[in-house]
């Protein structure tokens, strides 16, 4: 072979290397679909306008991107009002939204990854593996005693710990943990759990639901176990493999002209920035990787994990989780003596499984939604979920506090009733 040919090979070669590489990344894309190839009604699906339109009007947000994935493929996807109203930047398809505690069921499909892995038991004791919560005690009575049993992996993932956050309720526990300043940003992992292990449960272990920093917790597990990072774990082992490049725990410089301002709708007169996008302090690395709720992603990136779980946990040629261990995590975890759950208020016929809410049975508590509808939702009214019985999953993307359910309670029915298979 002469000097030519063999230059000739060699890019020939090269250019069969940038071709199947991008025809790899052209791969980890959902499909777009029109709505009757995947069994929905057009007509039905244009609704979703009009009822984000009319939040819109009534000043109930900024705006938001509403999702619809159907079959494996994307029905549904819209940009709805703005994305910065002060600025008049536009909501756009791509824009990255703080997702709060919907980072809660990727960490903990981090946590089943290490199950599945032999690395840990569900029901072992988190002391084994993080020495500070070994010796965690309750509060009774004005008194700390010594709890009944240890708190396991299994509590953690579904929020029976007996741990709290401090600002949902007012107990002597709940000011115990706003006093400790219990995520401070300031804090590491190591601070954090410190902090957590010379504080009291809110009650035994197993004894009741309680939403809480349970999940931050199962950050520092995955830490201590893995031996790396929460956020190069998630990222090599979650979101690499599912194509998810802009989910993470900060908007790098590139990225932050797609970054959502958030809002606060508490006054009643009008919406009111709580945290602009061009000064917020997602803009950079925080020192604590709050596996509870310290994730932004966008809608596209969110619908490659959703499509994950709705594929029994493979997407994209990469298997995340076995069958098997997705159907353990979408059914009810809880004992009949903690159930249904509740942050606030009950929510009736809603359990709990290993990092998502279950709906169990029928209720006048979000009366649309289906039994074995699975899912959760972030602070700033980010929400997602799923229904494997139709192969359905929806995401609704806002960024407007206190957290409201109108676009999910909104959207539900509606998504429900296009169904035409």
């Amino acid at each position: 072979m002469n000097h030519y040919s063999l230059r000739l090979g060699i890019n020939i070669i090269g250019l069969l290397c940038i071709l199947a590489c991008c025809l790899s990344t052209s791969a980890k894309e959902l499909e777009f679909a029109k709505p009757e190839d995947v069994g929905l009604s057009s007509k039905a699906l244009r609704d979703i306008e009009s009822v984000v339109g009319s939040h819109l009007d009534q000043g109930h947000l900024a705006g938001a991107v509403t999702m619809v994935l159907r079959k494996g493929k994307i029905a549904h996807l819209e940009a709805h009002g703005w994305q910065d109203f002060e600025a008049r930047i536009p909501m756009r398809e791509n824009t990255i939204f703080k997702i709060y505690s919907m980072t809660k069921a990727i960490v903990s499909t981090g946590v089943m990854m290490l199950v599945e892995e032999g690395r840990f038991d569900l029901d072992d004791p988190i002391g084994k593996y993080i020495a500070e919560l070994a010796h965690l005690k309750v509060y009774k009575a004005g008194k700390n005693e010594d709890a009944r049993r240890a708190v396991t992996i299994r509590d953690l993932l579904r929020h029976t710990a007996g741990m709290t956050y401090g600002f949902f309720g007012d107990s002597p526990v709940d000011a115990l943990y706003l006093a400790a300043g219990i995520l401070n940003s300031a804090d590491d992992s190591s601070e954090f759990v410190r902090k957590l292990g010379n504080l009291p449960l809110i009650h035994h272990p197993g004894d009741g639901w309680n939403y809480s920093v349970a999940v931050d917790v199962q950050g520092v597990l995955i830490e201590r176990v893995a031996k790396v990072s929460l956020d190069r774990f998630l990222k090599e082992r979650i979101f690499e493999p599912l194509n998810m490049p802009d989910t993470g725990f900060h908007v790098p410089l590139e990225k932050r002209g797609r970054f959502a301002s958030t809002y606060d709708n508490s006054s009643g007169q009008g919406l009111k920035v709580a945290d602009q996008a061009s000064r917020s302090d997602f803009r950079f690395p925080p020192r604590f990787f709050s596996g509870g709720g310290g994730l932004v992603s966008t809608a596209h990136d969110y619908s490659h994990f959703v499509q994950m779980l709705l594929n029994e946990g493979e997407l994209f040629g990469t298997r995340i989780l076995s069958a098997e261990t997705v159907t353990e995590m979408t059914r009810n975890q809880l004992p009949a003596k903690t159930y249904p759950i509740g942050i606030g208020e009950p929510r009736p016929g809603v359990g709990f499984g290993l990092g998502f809410s279950i709906r169990v049975e029928p209720s006048n508590w979000d009366p649309e939604g289906k039994v074995g509808e699975y899912g959760w939702g972030g602070a700033a009214s980010t929400h997602f979920w799923i229904s494997p019985k139709d192969k359905l999953a929806v995401i609704t993307l806002e960024q407007t506090r206190p957290y409201n359910w109108n676009l999910e309670f909104g959207l539900k029915g509606l998504i429900y009733e296009a169904i035409v298979d």
